[in-house]
């Protein structure tokens, strides 16, 4: 499909940099600019991971839930395996891919506040959560500053 998502979001880039920024003359908006553009370009290199990336984590946590599953309350043992029971989504709907992405992490967040987790299955989540961390293919760091002083308070 031409033009691409990826050309789409480049292009809209070039227009924001090439025409409006030019414009832009109060610096906070014009760093606002500058963050919103980087976060599109990130946008753009990152879009074609994204479904690769949701399919290994829904795998990873489909795996991980089933073993915190034996540790949790027996209500939440019970959605966790009707989950577990519901086939993978098209590999092709990063829509659906995303949903069952939501619906594994809600289980995931609830196992992970349950009381009865042992030390290892905290400890296994804890590596998932840095292994998931590390593969998430969006990664925008701002491009606005902070100040490293506070501002005096007037007397």
């Amino acid at each position: 499909m031409r033009p691409t998502v990826e050309e789409q979001l480049l292009g809209t880039c070039r227009i924001l940099d090439t025409l409006v920024s030019p414009c832009v003359t109060d610096p906070y908006a014009r760093t606002l600019l500058e963050g919103l553009i980087g976060n599109l370009r990130m946008l753009t290199s990152a879009l074609p991971a994204v479904p690769g990336f949701l399919r290994s984590d829904n795998r990873a946590t489909v795996e991980l839930l089933g073993k915190l599953r034996a540790d949790v309350a027996p209500e939440l043992a019970a959605s966790i395996a009707l989950a577990l029971e519901q086939p993978e989504p098209d590999t092709a709907d990063m829509r659906a891919l995303d949903q069952r992405n939501v619906e594994l992490r809600g289980l995931f967040s609830q196992a992970l506040c349950d009381s009865g987790l042992t030390a290892a299955m905290r400890a296994a989540a804890l590596v998932h959560m840095g292994a998931r961390a590390a593969a998430a293919p969006m990664r925008y760091v701002s491009t606005t500053t902070r100040p490293t002083t506070a501002p005096a308070k007037a007397s």
